[in-house]
């Protein structure tokens, strides 16, 4: 047996705590069992298991541990043991690569907090974006710091977990060919008109290069880098478990022999294999950490739901388009969804997913159109019983388009806005502070984004996936409402917004009275991106033309405004954007003091650390 991802520590409430993990081997539910101690002193071995059948001897896991009758010791750290036939898990034998353990501890542990304080915010995780990932460089500073306390109370992932349309061809090759050893072979959707000279009536078939042959804007598809492109249940479900460290971590080289210097293969090459080398060091915070996650286009394709065309066009029975988002948001639901809110997501893992996997061999047109319908119809919007409350929003399965605004999305129709406000109406009424999960930042980079609608204006469909003109302000009157349904606790006062997608980092407040009270709302805009994808091209460009204006004071500079919002790190030195790899942390004390940092990882792995004081902010002048 072997544990191919996880453990990955999820779901975490007074009483409970979820495992999340894969393993490959001989299985069986009732000789699973579970350990939980503090300073050595065993408190609890009850536990459930749930389980899906992935193929064969693979199956994702979801174990929940019960805490003692007391509940879980406020701030103790419990260490948690899984055993299979009384046998510990937690061995080498049983893992590819390093343990997920720290120094000085046998087990991996958590500790339960029924107020957070330090809550990490981070997205954007591309295996070949570049050498360095956040991530695994905290990882390591907590490890020589060798103290877990550095380690924060809860972890919000805001989107692009994994990146599906974008694949390095060494990592493309490798997902390939344990895809065939672990999983069985997947038929594919049928060829579309003129396109049959590139199909393939299966994955095993098709190969690994080329795919986007196949992947053209007639199926919906848009990304400008899909040679590679994730197309099957089994290929996603890898590149998740590559991405968070049990799977590999090596990778051969190219066959290329091209000097690398001259060669973006090797270029791109290098850094997936640091990417791989240093994942094991994310499989061991995420075992350490209750984290929380939601997605955004990368995990399924770039432009997903991008355009009501494109909509339609990823919609069409009987095609690939719709096969392969069918196959990302089973891979989702298994991966992300489920740890976030078990009982909200388990009709899918007990009933709808099995009958999906245990169908792949086959291509069934009225199985897949089913799946995918029951998937986009389910709102995978949570509210995460955190303190503060948490509501992860789903903007991609529950948009819409108005008639005449075919290119510019509502992020979330009607019908979600009022699943928001039921969720927010079981809340205690005197909440003040609320936490709010949105992949793409709700008060965003004005000035930047009303350059991107400027260019779907003007250039239409094409400007709009060039430009991904998705922004919340394209839609003044549903971001009205949004904030409307967020204002419905009446007592809100702080409202953090954590957000990502952009690649780059910036605070920014939006003040909003109350509709019910004289009080006025602070939206606290904080924006982390991204963990391992540096922003290139014009928004690099951009950035960095921005920055220099305002260093150098020059009266074009945008952001030379009498009543701006963005926010100014301490210490400041002409810089309130970072286009740098980061990880945002909102500090949040017993006497309602707050600030967010941006820990801003640099080339050589220095930290520089960017503070924006939310008690006095100080704003760009």
């Amino acid at each position: 047996m072997k544990v191919l991802s996880g453990p990955i520590l999820r779901r975490v409430e007074a009483t409970t705590a979820c495992i999340w993990l894969i393993i490959n081997g001989t299985f069986d539910k009732e000789q699973l069992s579970t350990n939980t101690s503090v300073q050595l002193q065993p408190i609890s071995n009850t536990a459930t298991t749930e389980y899906i059948k992935l193929t064969g001897q693979l199956h994702a896991i979801l174990i929940t541990l019960q805490a003692p009758q007391a509940g879980w010791p406020e701030g103790d750290y419990v260490h948690y043991d899984l055993l299979y036939q009384g046998d510990s898990l937690i061995q080498k034998q049983y893992f590819n690569g390093p343990l997920p353990t720290y120094p000085g501890h046998t087990l991996p542990c958590f500790r339960y907090f029924s107020k957070h304080q330090k809550i990490l915010n981070a997205s954007c995780r591309k295996p070949h974006g570049t050498k360095q990932d956040a991530l695994a460089a905290f990882d390591k500073r907590v490890e020589n710091r060798n103290k877990l306390d550095s380690l924060p109370d809860i972890a919000f992932f805001t989107g692009d977990q994994i990146y599906a349309d974008d694949v390095d061809p060494q990592i493309a090759k490798y997902i390939f060919e344990q895809s065939q050893m672990l999983f069985n072979n997947e038929a594919l959707a049928p060829a579309v008109d003129n396109n049959t000279s590139h199909w393939k009536p299966s994955l095993d078939e098709l190969g690994w290069q080329n795919r986007q042959r196949l992947l053209n804007k007639q199926e919906g598809f848009y990304s400008q880098s899909a040679d590679h492109h994730l197309l099957g249940f089994r290929e996603y479900m890898l590149m998740y478990m590559l991405a968070w460290g049990g799977l590999c971590h090596d990778l051969a080289p190219p066959s290329n022999e091209r000097p690398r210097r001259l060669n973006d293969i090797w270029k791109s090459y290098d850094k997936a294999l640091s990417f791989v080398k240093q994942s094991w060091r994310v499989r061991r915070l995420l075992a350490h950490v209750p984290s929380y996650m939601m997605f955004d286009d990368h995990e399924v394709t770039d432009d997903w739901n991008l355009t009501k065309k494109i909509t339609e066009q990823l919609s069409h029975h009987s095609h690939l388009g719709q096969q392969v988002v069918t196959h990302a948001l089973a891979a989702f639901t298994i991966c992300q969804a489920w740890g976030n809110s078990p009982t909200q997501h388990q009709t899918l893992i007990n009933d709808l997913l099995p009958t999906l996997i245990g169908s792949l061999n086959n291509y069934d047109a009225p199985l897949y159109q089913n799946v995918f319908m029951q998937l986009n119809q389910h709102n995978f919007t949570t509210l995460i019983p955190s303190n503060p409350p948490a509501l992860l929003i789903d903007t991609r399965t529950q948009r819409t388009f108005k008639n005449e605004k075919g290119l510019f999305p509502l992020l979330v129709d009607d019908p979600a806005l009022a699943t928001i406000k039921a969720q927010l109406a079981t809340l205690d009424n005197n909440t003040k502070q609320l936490l709010v999960i949105s992949p793409a930042p709700v008060f965003g980079f004005s000035e930047l984004e009303q350059k991107q609608l400027g260019v779907v204006k003007t250039f239409r469909h094409g400007g709009s996936t060039f430009m991904d003109g998705e922004c919340w302000i394209s839609d003044e009157q549903q971001l009205a409402k949004l904030c409307e349904a967020l204002m419905s606790l009446s007592h809100l006062q702080q409202c953090y917004i954590l957000s990502g997608d952009v690649h780059y980092g910036f605070c920014r407040v939006k003040k909003i009275p109350h509709p019910a009270n004289s009080h006025t709302v602070n939206f606290w805009q904080l924006t982390s991106s991204s963990i391992s994808n540096k922003p290139t091209g014009a928004i690099e460009t951009t950035l960095k033309i921005l920055h220099s204006g305002t260093v150098l004071g020059l009266s074009i500079n945008p952001f030379h405004k009498r009543n701006t919002q963005y926010l100014k790190p301490k210490k400041w030195q002409g810089k309130f954007l970072s286009g740098n790899l980061n990880l945002g942390f909102l500090m949040l004390d017993d006497a309602n003091g707050h600030k967010y940092t941006m820990d801003v990882l640099k080339q050589k792995g220095q930290w520089k650390n960017w503070q924006y004081d939310l008690n006095a902010p100080d704003l760009l002048q």
